[in-house]
């Protein structure tokens, strides 16, 4: 896995190849409200099943002897044709909505030159001349578990100032990951709305947060099986890990695990003593591990589910270094269930598809800040 850091690094990058993706994350966590939430913008949702559906006609084609090259380019899935949003909320460890959308591409506006996407009513992006220099965010969703429309504005104000070059990888990766702002102070407004757009309920976040950017050329599945990473919390110190298991048996387990000490950078470690523990399966009979150890010191324990599923999986940790006990988020991705055919009808059930980009505008990414508001008073 190649490794990138600092918002100068968090722009896009069109992917073209078949099974390629690209996607930004965002969560953040209220300590006093008991909220917290996990966001991604899409660019080749790797997530969609059908982007995972028309990829495995797409193999099957090429494949065949009968297929010539021609009709096979003409197959070939593009992956800007399934761009999406995912939005999960959470309550004192309850999954209170989501919201998973698919747009074509005709929907996505996003700059080259800086962390900025649209997509649909919803879109972020890096406004360097903040007070102070946040990442501005703005959701709108109708939430799957829960009546009407959730509105959000948030403010993602990056903490950990600057990291150094990090260490390259052993082989060649064709995964990126992008440690754009992995402390964050986070605080904005969430609107709980009906069908008409009137809002029932308010409510201000304030908390921490986390931002990292990924993107990969080739499929994820045909090198990494299964996939832990997440930010965890012990004492004055916090974590960013990143745990791959290979799917070929005889490579070794890909671990990374980046510490910071009163919220400033201080080591990166890419060779490490990991141990993947306790081996768990959920009610969609998806294999996962229940604790990720580093170096027999950092202790973390996926101690809740806080969102289900057949593919993925988004963990309430608990984190131990030593004597000193915190808690933190993390997701895992089991690669192999990408392209299960068997979980695709309930996946598409679950997703929100918008094919007729006209009746939503989208106006162009031009400056920071030139597409939602930048100003905190109103909030």
């Amino acid at each position: 896995m190649n490794l990138l850091s600092g918002v100068d690094q968090d722009f896009y990058r069109a992917q073209k190849s078949p099974g390629a993706y690209e996607w930004w994350h965002f969560d953040a966590t209220d300590g006093k409200t008991g909220t917290s939430f996990s966001l991604q913008f899409f660019a080749g949702n790797l997530f969609s099943p059908y982007y995972q559906d028309n990829l495995k006609t797409y193999w099957q084609k090429t494949k065949s002897p009968l297929t010539n090259g021609a009709s096979v380019e003409n197959l070939a899935p593009n992956p800007m044709d399934y761009c999406g949003v995912a939005f999960r909320i959470f309550h004192h460890d309850h999954l209170a909505g989501e919201a998973l959308e698919e747009f074509s591409g005709k929907f996505l506006k996003a700059s080259d030159r800086y962390g900025a996407v649209k997509l649909g009513p919803s879109r972020f992006n890096w406004d360097e001349g903040g007070d102070p220099a946040s990442y501005v965010i703005t959701v709108q969703s109708p939430l799957r578990g829960a009546k009407g429309y959730l509105r959000a504005r948030l403010f993602f104000t990056p903490l950990s100032g600057e990291i150094p070059a990090l260490p390259a990888p052993e082989m060649p990766s064709t995964h990126t990951w992008v440690l754009a702002a992995p402390l964050c102070h986070v605080e904005g407004t969430l609107q709980w709305c009906d069908a008409a757009g009137d809002v029932m309920k308010e409510e201000g976040f304030v908390g921490k947060g986390y931002h990292d950017h990924h993107w990969g050329t080739v499929p994820l599945d045909r090198f990494i099986k299964a996939w832990h990473w997440g930010r965890a919390d012990a004492g004055d110190k916090t974590f960013i890990y990143s745990v791959q298991t290979p799917m070929n048996e005889n490579e070794k387990t890909e671990s990374v695990l980046f510490t910071f000490n009163k919220g400033k950078f201080e080591s990166v470690n890419r060779t490490l003593n990991t141990q993947l523990s306790a081996n768990r399966h959920n009610f969609f009979w998806l294999p996962y591990e229940k604790g990720v150890w580093f170096n027999d010191s950092l202790k973390i324990k996926h101690s809740d589910i806080l969102s289900d599923g057949p593919v993925s999986l988004i963990f309430k940790d608990e984190s131990k270094l030593g004597d000193l006990k915190g808690s933190g988020m993390s997701h895992y991705l089991y690669t192999p269930r990408l392209s299960s055919q068997f979980f695709f009808p309930m996946l598409k059930a679950k997703t929100t598809v918008y094919v007729q980009p006209d009746e939503i505008q989208t106006p162009t990414l031009n400056q920071p800040g030139g597409d939602v508001f930048t100003d905190r008073s109103q909030l």
